[in-house]
Parts: C-alpha cells; sequence; structure tokens
C-alpha cells in the first residue's frame, strides 16, 4: 500500500487540498486511490501516535487501521492530509526549535505502517507571513510565549526536510511553497493521484479562483473555455495576468502587526526563505513541485 500523508504546514493548503481532490472521484477511482474523509483517520492516527510515543502499545496495529480507513475499498494508494500530524500550533516553536515534535511523531508513523511506500508531502511557506499566520491560530497565548524563546529565523525548512529524511530515509518527499500553490494546483492534484500531465484534472483553479473578485474568477473562466492554453507555462501566464488585475484585496493582502517586526525584518525573512527553497531543491532527494514561469 501506497501512503500519502500530506502534513501541512499549518496555514497553507490544508484543507482545500482534500475538497479540490474530492473532486476528481473519477480519476481516484481510476487510478485505485482512496481519498478517505479525514474524520475516518485524523483522530484515530493521532491516538496511536501519542501511545507510541509514550512507550504503550497502540490501539491498532496498522493493519488493522489501514482496513479501518479504507473498508470495502480495493485501493492501492491512499491520500491522508492533517496540518496537525506534527504539532497543534500552539506547540510549533516547542523547546524554542521549528517542528521539533516531528522526530518523534514519523519514528512512530514508520513503526506503525512499517513495510508500506509512505510518501510524504509539506506546503512550505514564507516565514514572515507563516509566523503571524500560526500565531493567529495560537488561540489567545501571547506571541512571546507562542514562540518560546526562539527567533523568526529559526524557521528554516530544509532543517525540517533533513530531519524528516533522517527518520524515513526511503520515504518520498514532495515539497512546494504556498505562495505557487495558486499557479500549481493541477500538478500537485494529478502527483498524489499520480496521473500523467496529459490527463484531465478537475478543481485545478480552485485556488486562484479564491484570491480573485467574483468579476475576475468568471473573466478567468470565460477566457480559457475561449483560449485553452497551448502549455502550462501559457497558463500560469495568463493566471498571473488575471491575478495581477482582479486580486481581492482581502484574500492577498497581509497586514503585519507582530510586536517589534519592521519592514526590514520581513525582506530578511523572505531573503532567507529563498535561500532555504533553493537549499532544498539542490538536495536531489526531494521533489519540488514549482511553477512554470
Amino acid at each position: 500500500m501506497q501512503i500519502v500523508y500530506h502534513i501541512g504546514a499549518h496555514c497553507t493548503d490544508q484543507d482545500a487540498l482534500h475538497a479540490s481532490l474530492v473532486k476528481n472521484k473519477a480519476a481516484l477511482v481510476q487510478n485505485q486511490v482512496a481519498l478517505p474523509h479525514p474524520r475516518k483517520y485524523r483522530n484515530v492516527i493521532r491516538e496511536n501516535l501519542q501511545a507510541m510515543a509514550k512507550g504503550a502499545r497502540p490501539d491498532m496495529s496498522g493493519e488493522e487501521l489501514l482496513a479501518d480507513i479504507l473498508g470495502d475499498s480495493d485501493a492501492e494508494r491512499v491520500i491522508l492530509t492533517n496540518a496537525n500530524f506534527i504539532c497543534v500550533p500552539n506547540r510549533i516553536f516547542e523547546g524554542g526549535d521549528f517542528y521539533a515534535l516531528v522526530v518523534e511523531k514519523l519514528q512512530a508513523f514508520g513503526t506503525l505502517f512499517q513495510g508500506h511506500d509512505i510518501e510524504l508531502s509539506l506546503c512550505m511557506r514564507d516565514p514572515g507571513t507563516f509566523i503571524p499566520a500560526a500565531y493567529g491560530k495560537s488561540h489567545g497565548r501571547s506571541f512571546q510565549r507562542f514562540m518560546a524563546g526562539a527567533a523568526p529565523t529559526v524557521v528554516q525548512w530544509s532543517g525540517l526536510i533533513h530531519r524528516m529524511r533522517t527518520v524515513l530515509p526511503n520515504a518520498q518527499i514532495t515539497a512546494w511553497c504556498n505562495e505557487d500553490t495558486p499557479f500549481i494546483w493541477p500538478k500537485i492534484l494529478r502527483h498524489l493521484i499520480k496521473i500523467d500531465a496529459e490527463e484531465p484534472v478537475k478543481a485545478g483553479y480552485d485556488l486562484i479562483g479564491s484570491l480573485l473578485t467574483e468579476i475576475g474568477t468568471q473573466k478567468m473562466q470565460n477566457y480559457f473555455k475561449a483560449n485553452p492554453p497551448n502549455s502550462e507555462k501559457e497558463r500560469q501566464r495568463v493566471l498571473a495576468a488575471f491575478l495581477e488585475h482582479y486580486a481581492n484585496p482581502a484574500a492577498v493582502e497581509e497586514e503585519i502587526t507582530l510586536p517589534g517586526w519592521t519592514d526590514d525584518l520581513l525582506n530578511r525573512l523572505s531573503d532567507l526563505y529563498d535561500e532555504d527553497v533553493n537549499a532544498i531543491i539542490s538536495r536531489g532527494d526531494v521533489e519540488v513541485i514549482e511553477p512554470a514561469l
């Protein structure tokens, strides 16, 4: 069984990914890919992993868990999503580190599903917007307590992926940038379903549509109906043009109001993020889905 786990990160494309995959039911069935409802597995997997982290025996074996999740499905591949797989937002910087709990969670996950092909996918985000968004999910605690003594520069996706690779050396790891998702959404869906680039995919414009005004979305849909793109590069260029002219300010403009944060800091974090992503691309053992622009 191929077990694909999209583990976040927080405040990226988590629930939208499942919603768009649902719209591709025919492709999922045809390719023997199961997409269980999150209620079917999120709590039970978390409970079993927590038990294992404490040295206790899980309530269910991995085989029993898969049988319960899949039911009578004959799928050979299953897609699971959970932004809280590593931890809840309050614990992102626990101990002053970035997602420190990823090691114990993946160790337990690998043990629970030993013998199966594990694939992990991760959506990364510029620390300058990731930290404020994640803090917004921290349920009222102070910013100082949320950061647990960590500096904003501790957000290094390359370090996180290095730990993921160390714990699960044989797992396939795929990553992409949150800033690119409106343009590469069809590529992400095809990758997860395991279908070729030539095959049609539904919901490919869901992400870009969420960033446009209602008029912009309608104009975009009409344009593509009348002018099917000849290439992925052309499609993405058209999307960029519509986003430039019809962006919904409420969806794309982010006001950063954290204590002590300045434009200089945001620019520095953005530069470090670019370097970080390039370091991940240069690894060679991580598939990074990038735009064609």
